[in-house]
């Protein structure tokens, strides 16, 4: 089925794009005036990493949803002719829009019927494969459908027969247990949408950022909150201190305030007018 080849060229066109974007990622350099304390470390990383997770999700979909517009916009025939039918001799061709229940190719790129496999040795017998969809264009109806037959052991028992795929006879179903973001009957689209990541890892090593880092020197401070008894022995030995300070200064003062009040009289010149007489 071309849907499958879609999503296997679908899984590793994502695959390249997250090693690519993570080579970008390991290149860059982490830059700070000050050795960053290991709180602050962290979190500032935390923040890059959110960062480069949806900047990677944001541009691979703006890619595909440019595709898809273009796609149909245009109204781009399938080479698979599953959106128009195409009939005549010669030199005149005329198109037909493929209907897929009540949604036709000519309205709609999403149109999307059940998909099922034909047995070329049983005509009449028609194999379904639960959740998987075709219609117009394969990624549309790829987007569409779910993995649930991934997970189910009888469908991948159906799909190994040889007249179906070429799924390998050792092939048995995923594990139900190990779903934890998403769920068997998460759409493609939906997965798609978070890159197929069920959970970023990451290891955040404050020693090697700070080994690298070599400071020459460290300082840090220790907030405490002091004690009624601290307090109390505080002011006790300030009151005693300024007590004893202005014993040393009043009376030097007062002396010093005496003697210029004595200078100052003694400066004090009187004056007596006496009388000139003449004869």
């Amino acid at each position: 089925m071309y849907t499958f080849q879609a999503l296997n060229t679908l899984c590793e066109l994502i695959n390249g794009i997250i090693s690519q974007s993570l080579t970008r990622f390991y290149s860059t350099q982490y830059i700070s005036a000050f050795v960053t304390t290991s709180d602050v470390f962290e979190s500032e990383i935390s923040a890059l990493k959110d960062q480069f997770i949806s900047s990677t999700t944001h541009n691979f979909l703006a890619s595909l949803s440019a595709v898809q517009g273009t796609t149909q916009s245009n109204a781009l025939f399938s080479s698979i002719n599953t959106n128009y039918i195409f009939y005549g001799q010669g030199n005149n061709f005329s198109s037909s829009p493929i209907q897929y229940g009540n949604c036709s190719c000519a309205t709609s790129a999403t149109c999307a019927y059940q998909a099922g496999i034909s047995f070329p040795d049983e005509k009449a017998v028609y194999l379904t494969v639960p959740g998987m969809y075709v219609g117009c264009y394969i990624f549309e109806s790829l987007l569409q459908s779910d993995l649930r037959c991934f997970y189910d052991q009888t469908c991948i028992n159906q799909l190994k027969k040889p007249s179906v795929s070429s799924v390998p006879p050792s092939a048995i179903a995923l594990d139900k247990s190990l779903l934890d973001r998403f769920s068997e009957n998460s759409t493609i689209e939906e997965l798609i949408n978070q890159l197929m990541v069920a959970e970023w890892n990451s290891s955040i090593i404050y020693e090697n950022y700070y080994n690298e880092c070599q400071p020459s020197q460290c300082t840090y401070t220790h907030q405490t909150k002091n004690s009624v008894i601290y307090i109390v022995t505080a002011l006790v030995g300030l009151i005693g201190g300024l007590t004893t300070a202005l014993e040393l200064i009043v009376p030097r003062m007062v002396k010093f305030i005496s003697f210029c009040i004595r200078k100052w009289r003694m400066r004090r010149v009187t004056t007596t007018v006496m009388p000139i007489i003449r004869t």
